[in-house]
């Protein structure tokens, strides 16, 4: 069975693997959607702080159930689903509170454990999702990255009418965008690039602004009105800087989510962020998000769509992340897809 193996850092080739066997509560699926995340970039520069090696990666998944267990969520062979790729211990201090999301023994398929660039794979039932619509393979693999902008939107407390600042329009950005407007949330949008930034707009970010050619804080402050700034900061570049200043974009008892993971010291002003009682709040992967992730497509379908920029076979994958890995201005890519078969 073909599947993409990244023996060591900068060494991503086919291999053959052996056949999946589902163990109990398990299906067994097949892959046909991939969505390259910036974490599989960043496993193979050999950058990510949790991926061992050698290690298949891939966690956005759109697959088809081949065999499933008697269940009562209806899930049977021929559905086409997503994959959630959380595996947790459900006894930990965060699991008994259903925040599995932060399990003190979490796996995460193609981080810890082996994931989906190959052709079939065993998964817990219980992390598959069906969609009330017919959604195809692709969009399917993009609810993963989905569900990390609703994780953040629900950490924030969006509410309608607020205004809401993201920082960073890559993917997770993006969805982050989508999730706050299906919130009722006005949303201003900062990245430096001019094709991150139109896809934005046409997904309907009211402003979008470049930070390194306007002043971020004051276009916050104007975008706040008579509030003072943004009503909630979600930052998804993952910059110390970016960080930082969260705080000066903040409305004061305003909310900033750090979704970006920042390896550099981050410096805050103790003083700036209670001057304000700004509640300054982290995320991590999502929890119990993908049947919100799924009715997005409801209303959002279209806007959704534009995220899927780039599509390969999974053959040439090796070479796509690579190309990935060498690039810092995106090279116009949003969402690369590979298709399996």
């Amino acid at each position: 069975m073909l599947a993409l193996l990244l023996d060591k850092p900068r060494s991503l080739s086919a291999s053959d693997r052996p056949e999946p066997s589902p163990g109990e509560g398990e299906a067994l699926v097949r892959v046909h959607s991939i969505g390259i995340c910036g974490s599989d970039v960043h496993a193979f520069r050999g950058h990510h702080p949790y991926v061992s090696y050698p290690r298949v990666l891939g966690h956005e998944l759109g697959v088809e159930i081949l065999s499933a267990p008697v269940n009562d969520r209806g899930l049977k062979a021929g559905d086409k689903v997503c994959v959630e790729p959380i595996l947790n211990c459900g006894e930990c201090f965060p699991c008994r509170q259903g925040r599995y999301n932060c399990c003190t023994k979490i796996k995460v398929l193609g981080i810890h454990t082996d994931g989906g660039m190959t052709e079939r794979i065993a998964v817990p039932l219980n992390r598959l999702h069906k969609a009330a619509i017919d959604l195809s393979y692709d969009e399917l693999a993009l609810c993963e990255t989905l569900s990390i902008g609703v994780q953040a939107v629900k950490r924030g407390e969006v509410q309608p009418g607020q205004a809401v600042a993201i920082l960073g329009a890559g993917p997770i950005g993006l969805g982050i965008l989508v999730a706050a407007l299906a919130r009722g949330a006005r949303c201003l949008v900062s990245d430096p690039l001019a094709q991150n930034r139109a896809v934005a707009l046409a997904m309907g970010a009211e402003v979008a602004v470049d930070p390194t050619a306007e002043d971020l804080v004051a276009r916050c402050q104007s975008f706040g009105g008579a509030d003072g700034g943004a009503h909630v900061v979600i930052e998804a570049v993952g910059a110390a800087a970016t960080i930082a200043q969260s705080i000066y974009l903040a409305a004061p008892t305003g909310k900033i989510v750090v979704v970006g993971i920042s390896k550099e010291p981050v410096p805050i002003s103790i003083a700036d962020l209670m001057r304000k009682e700004v509640e300054l709040l982290t995320t991590r992967n999502s929890c119990s998000a993908f049947p919100e992730v799924l009715d997005l497509f409801r209303s959002h379908r279209e806007a959704l769509g534009r995220m899927l920029t780039h599509h390969y076979r999974l053959e040439e994958g090796p070479a796509v992340i690579e190309a990935l890995s060498d690039r810092r201005d995106g090279g116009g890519v949003i969402k690369a897809v590979l298709h399996v078969g």
